[in-house]
């Protein structure tokens, strides 16, 4: 597949991901109704663990932010990368827009009884898309032979984040991975835009053991964290119960920290393997670089001088 339409179908896909879940999670009143079990097992949570999981979320500000950005900026530059810097910004400042613009369009209406206040969890959550969007920025601007270990750790920072939303009882599950899914998109979008633009290069001496150790660390986490969250606690919960348990609750709760975990770490995953075939904003490769190449074109075009003149 061309890297134009593998980038298309991969923006394609994160939005009706991103769709789908306001629609199955917020529109829908099965949805409400497991979100809010979630949030009831929340408040049973022990207070260090809220008060641990709101120092970290305090350390998300606009400030910090905007320091992670300059920062991933500096790193492509001092690659010689300024439209990778460039893009790069526009990605992680974009995303954290438009999930604060789409917050106030897209609400949480009352379809099942609820404590008040309790539809005023935004979707999606603003926290999550600045830990996505800092983890996806620093991917893209990490060398070639660093990128897993990058995606490795941005993930469980992101994963963390959005653990640390749901235990303090900011966001639901559908914040969390409608956030993730946004800062998907829109890479994938500029991504796009960056090979109309012949700024992504296919890269032939790439390797697997970089990617079979991402895929291995985030599988266990995407697959164990995720699968369980799902299967073992979702799975047991539906259909939701007409007077739930405090141990039902608490199964939600657990399992929206586990799926959203899981769910974060996939879609870096998935985002590796969707850059993976390829460098971006290589430009025209120099002498230096390729010194090979440089010496066989520089032969032929000698060659073919001499024959003119001939």
């Amino acid at each position: 597949m061309a890297p134009g339409a593998r980038f298309a179908l991969a923006a394609v896909l994160s939005a009706v991901g991103f769709v789908l879940t306001y629609v199955m999670l917020i529109r829908t009143a099965a949805g409400q109704e497991i979100e809010n079990l979630a949030l009831r097992g929340a408040r049973q949570e022990f207070e260090d663990l809220k008060a641990s999981s709101l120092a970290e979320l305090q350390e998300i500000s606009m400030a910090a932010f905007a320091i992670a950005i300059v920062l991933v900026m500096a790193v492509a530059l001092l690659r010689r990368k300024p439209i990778l810097a460039a893009t790069t910004a526009l990605v992680m400042g974009s995303s954290v827009v438009l999930a604060e613009v789409l917050k106030h369009f897209l609400p949480r209406p009352e379809l099942v009884a609820a404590p008040p206040g309790w539809l005023n969890n935004s979707f999606p959550s603003g926290h999550v898309t600045v830990a996505v969007a800092i983890g996806i920025g620093a991917v893209l601007v990490a060398p070639y032979a660093l990128r897993w270990l990058v995606a490795i750790g941005a993930a469980l920072y992101a994963a963390g984040i959005g653990m640390d939303v749901a235990t303090a009882g900011w966001h639901r599950l559908s914040g969390a991975i409608g956030a993730t899914l946004l800062v998907l998109a829109v890479a994938s979008i500029a991504l796009l835009l960056m090979t109309r633009f012949d700024r992504v290069q296919r890269f032939d001496g790439r390797r697997l053991v970089g990617a079979i150790t991402a895929t291995l660390a985030l599988g266990v986490v995407s697959l164990g964290l995720g699968g369980v969250g799902v299967v073992s606690g979702f799975g047991r919960l539906l259909p939701v119960p007409l007077e739930p348990t405090p141990s039902d609750q608490l199964l939600a709760y657990s399992s929206t920290l586990l799926t959203a975990a899981g769910v974060i770490a996939l879609a870096f995953l998935a985002f590796l393997w969707l850059i993976r075939p390829y460098r971006i904003d290589e430009g025209v490769p120099s002498a230096r670089e390729h010194p090979d190449t440089f010496a066989v074109t520089s032969t032929a075009s000698t060659k073919e001088r001499f024959s003119r003149s001939a």
